[in-house]
């Protein structure tokens, strides 16, 4: 599907360039520390002070530009949009916690479906109520479907990433469940090597590190060639759960 852009890449990073005049926003280092969605405020603060404020991600409303996705939003009701994380340390140094998007809950019972179009990160699913946390790898290509149990985050992994994701408008986001608190676990950087560090605003609750997980539809054909069917699984979530991601 042609989804309006093309990228250049840059080793590590790469550059986003739509063919419209597409809207979206950013967000920057400052807002996610005074959040406090990340956990290493420390040094994210130390980081803004020696090279300034930076970007961690934007997103960007396709089904506001591009003429097809318009077209399948008008009769569905699904949003399309594209996330691109930056890579990158909340640290003036090589080692620290990872770039990664705030995070968010569902206001509706509704579910919402990933594809990771370029490069790899990790998703992070979190259990509303047990904090049961589920930090999954997923490679470009990768989709999942996010039940709407879970807070769900991204989480970047050595290179920039981009994703797409689809959910009804009518969904609704709720940040203020993640804002001064964060998620359960959180992913650092440190001498190399991947480090999940425990939130001890969070008193229970445990992870699990998945390497690889599968999806058993493609949401991006889907999108394009059956929107209303998408539709009903994002929507109906309980009807369609054995499509879901749901952990053990």
């Amino acid at each position: 599907m042609d989804f309006g852009f093309e990228l250049e890449q840059f080793g590590k990073h790469f550059v986003i360039h739509f063919k419209k005049n597409t809207p979206g926003w950013k967000r920057f280092v400052s807002e996610l520390t005074n959040d406090r969605v990340i956990l290493d405020i420390k040094n994210a603060k130390k980081m803004i002070e020696i090279n300034g404020d930076s970007v961690v991600y934007e997103v960007y409303h396709l089904w506001k530009s591009i003429d097809q996705i318009k077209h399948i939003h008008e009769k569905t009701g699904l949003a399309c949009d594209i996330t691109f994380l930056n890579f990158g340390v909340f640290s003036p140094s090589g080692d620290g916690e990872l770039f990664l998007t705030y995070g968010h809950i569902h206001e509706k019972p509704m579910g919402e479906a990933y594809t990771i179009l370029k490069n790899d990160c990790f998703f992070v699913l979190a259990d509303y109520h047990s904090h049961r946390t589920y930090i999954i790898r997923l490679d470009e290509g990768d989709s999942i479907l996010v039940h709407p149990k879970y807070l769900h985050r991204i989480v970047s992994f050595k290179k920039d990433c981009l994703a797409v994701g689809f959910t009804p408008s009518k969904t609704g986001h709720n940040y203020d469940v993640v804002r001064n608190k964060g998620f359960p676990f959180h992913i650092f950087f440190k001498n190399r090597k991947l480090d999940i560090v425990k939130n001890k605003k969070y008193k229970n609750g445990k992870f699990k590190l998945i390497k690889k997980t599968t999806c058993k539809i493609n949401p991006v054909k889907l999108f394009e060639k059956d929107p209303k069917k998408l539709k009903d699984i994002l929507e109906n979530p309980e009807k369609y759960k054995n499509l879901y991601f749901i952990g053990k």
